[in-house]
């Protein structure tokens, strides 16, 4: 895979290196954290074109894990044994977070990640789409593609605001900090779908070496087990792709 840092992204890291520049999300400003879907759908598309910088499998997958990550950091939901299980009622979420509580709660019999990763992950580009939308961060853009078909791409409206957890990310990394809770949990998500390679593009080897010491030592057991089956998940698919079989 191709990756190259853009105009943007190179900005946000000076801005970063230096000590600020870089606008936090929006959702920090009104008192919320960040959330990890919504930064790690920015942070695999191009941060000018909106294009993917990442197959639509490792994409849906880690958007998958993402969201469920957040359910999760929200005291929503609980992760063990490879299961799923709905931790309280009235938890403050958003409407895509209620909308997958909703489900999970129809579906009582289905509690393996395995499979909730599996049904997500079709559906999570699309939804979180809809919400960066919604919060106009991103607008969706109609592109030409090869043989006459189209696509459409989500154009992010602020580049320096598109690049922030990537320049945060990398930053720490290239000079070898700990790393933040959301940042390991980014981190770990770009190990999970293989964006580690466009992060890591330009950094000494040891960077490498860094980022896995850190998501190995700061993510939570819960989150850790979540990104765990969905590496397992993406490494089934590729397997079978592999020798041929189908999906």
């Amino acid at each position: 895979m191709t990756v190259y840092r853009t105009q943007a992204t190179t900005a946000a890291t000076a801005a970063v290196a230096s000590g600020g520049g870089v606008p936090v999300p929006a959702a920090a400003v009104r008192g919320r954290s960040p959330l990890l879907a919504d930064e790690f759908f920015l942070l695999a598309a191009d941060d000018v074109t909106g294009r993917p910088r990442l197959p639509a499998g490792p994409v849906g997958y880690g958007l998958a894990a993402a969201l469920l990550a957040d359910l999760v950091d929200a005291g929503a939901l609980r992760v063990h044994d490879g299961r799923l299980w709905l931790a309280a009622r009235h938890v403050p979420v958003d409407a895509l977070g209620g909308w997958i509580l909703r489900w999970l709660a129809a579906e009582p019999r289905h509690r393996r990640v395995g499979t909730w990763l599996a049904l997500l992950a079709p559906r999570a580009h699309g939804q979180v789409a809809r919400r960066l939308t919604a919060a106009g961060v991103v607008r969706p853009r109609t592109v030409r593609r090869r043989l006459l078909t189209t696509a459409v791409v989500q154009v992010p409206t602020d580049m320096n605001r598109a690049a922030w957890a990537w320049a945060r990310l990398t930053v720490r990394l290239q000079r070898g900090e700990p790393l933040p809770a959301f940042e390991a949990r980014l981190g770990g998500l770009c190990l999970v779908t293989g964006l580690d390679d466009f992060v890591l593009t330009g950094l000494p080897a040891a960077a490498r070496r860094h980022l896995h010491r850190e998501t190995a030592a700061r993510l939570p057991a819960e989150i850790a087990e979540l990104f765990t089956i969905a590496r397992h998940r993406l490494d089934g698919a590729a397997h079978r792709r592999h020798c041929g079989e189908p999906g």
